[in-house]
């Protein structure tokens, strides 16, 4: 633990003077997660989000969102879902609100102990029209996120790594993907209807003025009902 902390000192002193003309940056999500059975099929489901940047020591945002979806099909392998979400950003200090609707459907088969799952999502995100000039509002994203994870049946723990990209809508004559998200993770059921887990994620943009790399470590806790 010393030596990581040391590293990870290093690895934070060194971003003013070299990471940043690269337009990367290292941060930090937690997660609570909490989903209510409904019905057949139907489930209710709760989540906050907090995100740091710089090195943990600047908060970006905050997120609370609320979905319900209903799995069908044999052992329920197709989703669909749709949700809001209320995000409060800090902007060089100042906060800024936006808001989000969502929806997707996703498609997930079992072979063993393998589980592989596609996810299709549409998301606009509205933005507050106060706090600055926004060339799109909403601005629409198709996400496309492709996901492996492995169960260990026996300790009731799954490991997982996944791609997405974001494919930008209503561009002016062109649809282009300008981000690109990788996540490697490892869940852990303490119970029934309790899990944490903890992950590695990194966001790349791409196609767009002055691109940023971000690299994350999250904490995940989630709650079952």
């Amino acid at each position: 633990m010393k030596r990581l902390a040391i590293t990870l000192f290093l690895f934070c002193s060194l971003i003013p003077v070299n990471l940043l003309a690269q337009q990367h940056d290292f941060g930090g999500l937690v997660n609570l997660e909490f989903e209510q059975k409904v019905a057949k099929g139907f489930d209710f489901n709760l989540e906050a989000e907090a995100r740091f940047h710089h090195c943990f020591t600047a908060f970006n945002r905050l997120k609370i969102g609320t979905s319900f979806d209903y799995s069908f099909l044999k052992k329920k392998r197709l989703k669909i879902a749709i949700g809001a979400n209320y995000m409060l950003y800090n902007d060089l200090g100042t906060a800024e609100h936006r808001g989000r609707i969502v929806g997707g459907l996703s498609y997930t088969e079992k072979i063993k102990n393998f589980k592989l799952s596609y996810r299709v999502r549409v998301q606009s995100t509205f933005y507050d029209e106060l706090r600055g000039e926004h060339k799109f509002n909403p601005k629409t994203y198709l996400r496309n996120r492709l996901q492996l994870a492995y169960h260990f049946k026996e300790k009731g723990m799954e490991i997982y790594a996944s791609t997405e990209f974001f494919l930008r809508l209503y561009q002016k004559g062109n649809y282009f993907v300008d981000n690109f998200r990788t996540i490697v993770g490892w869940d852990y059921k303490l119970n029934q209807g309790n899990s944490i887990g903890i992950f590695f994620r990194v966001d790349n943009e791409i196609q767009v003025k002055n691109p940023e790399n971000m690299y994350y470590f999250g904490l995940r806790y989630g709650f079952k009902n």
